[in-house]
């Protein structure tokens, strides 16, 4: 017998219909159009031999029109074996494209499972656990903090790593949920703040380092493409008005806090692309940037949020989406954090589709590099 479930942590698929003894429909859960309609995460589970088993995989119907699900195509599938711990991409076959649509015929090993993704996912659980281990194994290195709770009650967990008093640097991802890729960036800088290699040994001396993977815990575990469990953007944290006093979602309100209170010298904001650009080259990534300048009011700040941008657009792969960045809108924490408090940052999205977790860490750790050499040649 086949099932097809997505009722696990990260995973995403509604209105899931049996059409053969091994053929299933299903249709991703999304949370808005333009973008935020594609991803996925489901298993498939055979308690027989061997066998191959087709999925359609359908646009969110709630929008009644098209989502731009096949505008993500082709991309990398991720797969996991019950039989393997880790995911790789699938190979075994390429889904058949419709425009409202995408068809696989997936091979599943007997009597185990097949966990299929539009990402290489990073489930709360798993990074929760990963930064649990960093402090108990290098306790004099690093410990564990928590901005506080999510709206469902998770723990917006981090880890703190440096010298208290010296100038802060936060990191951050998960705004948008279903952007893993940059969720394993930032636990690669986890990983990193805490080691012994000699270059984050002297960062310690220099910096403070709070680091924090999953910023939307609720949304993560839920298998959300966009929104927290009260169904807001965190990245448009303030919504239709920018100038409000606080961000709209609970935990955009404990990250401003947050980050108002630290002042810190770099705000790095890792998030997630996924699919390949027709008019890119690889690897297919991306970044975003205030386009006015002139938000910081102080030039010395200015010159340094400038010299930021110069690194993705030169020293980084950033420009291998568009050759372009991105422009951050007044609504953004980025934007804000900028305006009212001089507090530059670094925007980066890792494509998800040519970066897994080994991928995203790597990735993660060099723009970090990066970014901070650059940080502290500007303050000399």
């Amino acid at each position: 017998m086949i099932t097809l479930t997505s009722d696990f942590e990260c995973g995403n698929a509604k209105h899931i219909t049996q059409l053969g003894d091994n053929h299933f429909r299903f249709e991703v859960d999304g949370d808005k159009q333009g973008g935020y309609c594609v991803y996925f995460c489901y298993d498939i589970v055979n308690d027989g031999p061997e066998t191959e088993v087709t999925v359609e995989m359908w646009e969110d119907s709630q929008f009644g029109g098209p989502t731009g699900f096949p505008a993500f195509f082709p991309m990398t599938y991720w797969v996991r074996p019950s039989s393997q711990a880790h995911f790789r991409p699938l190979y075994e076959t390429t889904p058949e494209v419709h425009r409202d649509h995408a068809v696989l015929r997936l091979p599943v090993e007997a009597e185990g499972s097949l966990r299929v993704a539009l990402t290489y996912t990073a489930p709360y659980s798993e990074i929760a656990a990963m930064l649990r281990g960093f402090a108990e194994e290098r306790a004099e290195r690093c410990e564990l903090f928590s901005l506080g709770q999510s709206v469902q009650g998770r723990e917006l967990v981090g880890l703190r790593a440096g010298t208290p008093g010296k100038p802060k640097v936060l990191c951050v991802a998960g705004q948008h949920p279903h952007e893993h890729g940059g969720v394993w960036a930032v636990a690669g800088i986890a990983d990193f703040v805490s080691s012994l290699i000699p270059e984050a040994v002297a960062l310690r001396q220099a910096f403070e380092f709070q680091v924090v993977p999953i910023v939307n815990p609720d949304g993560n575990v839920m298998g959300r493409n966009a929104f927290n469990a009260e169904k807001l953007d965190m990245y448009a944290a303030f919504g239709d008005n920018p100038d409000a006093e606080t961000p709209e979602a609970h935990e955009s309100r404990l990250l401003w806090d947050w980050a108002a209170a630290a002042q810190p010298a770099l705000w790095v904001n890792f998030h997630g692309y996924t699919g390949w650009k027709r008019n890119s080259e690889y690897p297919y990534e991306g970044w975003y940037e205030i386009a006015d300048r002139t938000v910081f009011a102080d030039g010395d700040q200015r010159r340094l949020y400038q010299a930021l941008c110069d690194t993705l657009r030169l020293l980084t792969d950033a420009p291998s989406t568009t050759h372009t960045p991105g422009l951050h809108s007044p609504n953004t924490l980025c934007y804000q954090l900028a305006a009212r408090y001089g507090i530059p940052h670094v925007f980066y999205e890792v494509n998800n589709s040519t970066s897994g977790r080994f991928g995203g860490i790597r990735c993660g750790v060099e723009v970090f590099r990066k970014a901070m050499a650059t940080l502290e040649g500007c303050r000399g």
